[in-house]
């Protein structure tokens, strides 16, 4: 797995894998109690798009699956086809857990986003819908409106940026703080840029910094 992308949106987190643009669906839903992103991925309604995913891999799904009753009663099966077909794999762990920091890094460690269900990135916005609108479609969702955008900036990102040019992890925080704050982030990712440090340790180290002064100003 390569080093991830991470985005935030209130208290949800975002984790994109660059090499192939997957994102973790269990660390997606995990502040929605009750909401398995595996539950997702059996309803009818998400079967269209899992088909158009396979098939455009190269990995057609067989039509057998079209059946809900079946999909249900041979589950592992039909999910061992889904991560067969790239449309889905699982990471082992604990999703959302902590691992010890980097060498250099200064504090106690940072979160770990790595383990979890990771899915395609075209399921990820209707995950999210699904997620925060209980199912009920016809709800704004602002969600996954901020998945969608997020995305839509990574395939143009992808296309624009110049080869060899760290990518800045301050900006992934552009929309939580002002103006000062961003500088502040700005000026301690270059200093760990100049340190070595990857793109995934630099922005979890910026959002422990983020969390740890929020949480100073609450006991405050």
């Amino acid at each position: 797995m390569s080093e991830l992308i991470v985005h935030h949106h209130q208290q949800t987190t975002l984790a994109i894998d660059p090499a192939d643009g997957m994102v973790n669906a269990s660390l997606l839903v995990k502040r929605f109690s009750g909401r398995n992103p595996v539950e997702y991925l059996m309803l009818d309604g998400t079967q269209p798009t899992l088909a158009s995913i396979a098939e455009n891999n190269g990995k057609p799904l067989t039509s057998h699956w079209q059946d809900g009753r079946l999909r249900s009663s041979r589950r592992p099966e039909f999910l061992r086809e889904l991560t067969a077909a790239g449309i889905m794999r699982q990471k082992p762990g604990t999703v959302d857990g902590h691992k010890a920091a980097a060498p250099g890094v200064a504090g106690n460690g940072v979160r770990d986003f790595v383990p979890g269900l990771w899915i395609h990135a075209d399921l990820a916005a209707g995950l999210a819908r699904w997620a925060e609108c209980r199912g009920e479609s016809w709800r704004p969702s602002p969600l996954a409106e901020f998945v969608e955008q997020v995305l839509a900036e990574q395939t143009a990102g992808k296309a624009s940026s110049p080869k060899g040019a760290p990518e800045s992890a301050a900006e992934s925080f552009a929309g939580m703080v002002n103006a000062a704050t961003l500088q502040n982030l700005r000026a301690m990712d270059q200093l760990m840029i100049d340190g070595g440090l990857s793109f995934t340790e630099r922005q979890q180290t910026l959002h422990a910094r983020l969390e740890q002064k929020a949480q100073q100003r609450g006991e405050a």
